[in-house]
């Protein structure tokens, strides 16, 4: 049986040979017309163009990236799938790119160190024209030696030392969230940590969180890292119930967590206690990732402006991958807002007997 007579078979697709015939003209004219390269009439255009229109012709990318001795190809690492935040950029991340011309490659490593540098091995070998790491462990010497001198590589939304810097001002985003709850009577307020969080964006939402309530003459800071849903949780480095310290006379009433993830997880943690958000816990999250703002949640939260990040972010990547930008990596940090909804409210103390 021919393939013709069978649709469930492919036929051998068309070449550039084929389309030359059918129109009549060289390969190189018709390679040119592909390119949009100068010299051909625009009769021979049309000719060429309706040629590969009759035979569904489509060029040879594999040919063309060889000759070009790059691929079209950016390799993503992503931190994990699961987390709203990360599927929001994969996305915007991939816009980007394919506006100026490349494919995006996505290795999800799930917030494993070795599962990244196994990811980046495999990108590699995909030759990948760079690298867009949207998290990152820290495992900078494995890194830096899987990719220094081979491919561009840019960290957006996170931090790392083997390639150019497009991320939030971390530092000023924790500043904002225990201000804002400082601002509503809060005293006893709490920093709430998620494993799957970037170490070093972690560290430094720490530290907004503890220059804001040195700065309105709170403290001792209280440290929670948890991993949701448990019940237990490390608070100050001492495994504890977390209900026990969201309840009591010595209770916290306000949290700044780490990511959106870890606020969204908190408000149902709460509601299994029967802890009312916000009139027993105020909750502040950081990404302001689409669920946040739905009715049901209404997390306040700091916005990353991802499309932004997203944006200058392929920018500065394309323009290392295509010369134009040369030198040292660089680092660029973009101001956040914070995100006002219901998971907040002024603190009402109980009356005093």
């Amino acid at each position: 049986m021919h393939a013709d007579d069978n649709p469930l078979l492919f036929r051998t697709p068309p070449t550039i040979l084929d389309v030359a015939l059918e129109a009549g003209v060289s390969k190189s004219t018709v390679s040119n017309v592909v390119r949009d390269a100068t010299g051909v009439s625009e009769a021979t255009r049309r000719r060429v163009r309706a040629a590969i229109e009759r035979l569904g012709y489509r060029p040879n990318v594999i040919a063309r990236q060889l000759v070009k001795r790059r691929t079209e190809i950016l390799g993503v690492v992503v931190g994990d799938l699961f987390n709203p935040f990360f599927a929001e950029m994969a996305k915007m991340i991939e816009r980007h790119a394919a506006a100026r011309g490349y494919t995006a490659m996505f290795c999800n490593t799930e917030g494993d160190s070795q599962r990244e540098i196994e990811g980046v091995e495999s990108l590699l070998e995909h030759r990948v024209a760079g690298i867009v790491f949207l998290a990152f462990s820290g495992e900078s010497r494995a890194m830096r030696e899987a990719v220094e001198q081979r491919v561009p590589v840019i960290f957006v939304a996170c931090s790392g030392d083997a390639g150019d810097v497009v991320s939030v001002d971390d530092v000023q985003g924790g500043t904002l969230a225990t201000e804002h709850l400082i601002a509503a009577g809060h005293k006893r307020i709490a920093y709430l940590s998620v494993p799957e969080l970037e170490e070093r964006s972690d560290l430094m939402r720490l530290q907004g969180y503890e220059d804001a309530l040195r700065a309105g003459g709170l403290g001792p800071p209280l440290r929670i890292s948890w991993s949701p849903p448990a019940d237990q949780a490390v608070v100050d480095g001492e495994a504890r119930k977390l209900v026990d310290v969201l309840t009591g006379p010595e209770r916290v009433t306000g949290v700044f967590a780490s990511n959106d993830f870890a606020g969204i997880y908190l408000q149902e943690f709460a509601d299994r206690y029967h802890l009312r958000v916000p009139a027993d816990l105020s909750i502040v999250g950081f990404d302001d990732i689409a669920m946040s703002g739905l009715a049901r949640i209404a997390l306040t939260t700091v916005a990353q402006p991802r499309e932004q990040l997203a944006r200058l972010g392929i920018e500065t990547l394309v323009a290392r991958i295509e010369g134009k930008l040369t030198g040292p990596p660089q680092t660029r940090l973009i101001g956040v807002e914070l995100v006002k909804r219901r998971s907040t409210a002024r603190l009402i103390e109980p009356a005093r007997p």
